[in-house]
């Protein structure tokens, strides 16, 4: 699984395959949700195959930014509102981690074709 050409194939099969099950009439009443909430973890496990055996702790440093990220969020929710929600905080804060890990996801693939 360190190869990022067979990463991205099982992410499209992945894709695919959801959009195949939507067409079932049973399952054509889900939304796009529970894919977008898988994504984000499919995508972590990627990036740990590619960067686990780098001599630099780049997943590491996902991770940290990834919590700097999420404190950060949290601090401004609850200025900006007064409360948090935990509802509607961790559904902003999942796709928000959505962007940011496919961000990083893109980066790791990039950096594994010249530190390896």
């Amino acid at each position: 699984m360190t190869n990022p050409l067979i990463q991205i194939v099982v992410l499209l099969v992945v894709l695919v395959v959801w959009q195949l099950l939507k067409r079932i009439k049973p399952l054509s009443k889900m939304k796009n949700g529970p894919l977008l909430d898988l994504i984000p973890v499919i995508l972590l496990a990627f990036m740990w195959f590619l960067t686990h055996s780098w001599d630099a702790p780049w997943f590491a440093t996902v991770i940290c930014i990834w919590m700097i990220g999420a404190i950060f969020l949290t601090i401004v929710w609850g200025l900006a509102r007064g409360e948090i929600l935990w509802d509607q905080f961790l559904l902003l804060f999942w796709r928000a981690s959505l962007i940011f890990l496919t961000i990083a996801y893109l980066v790791t693939i990039s950096a594994s074709f010249w530190i390896v």
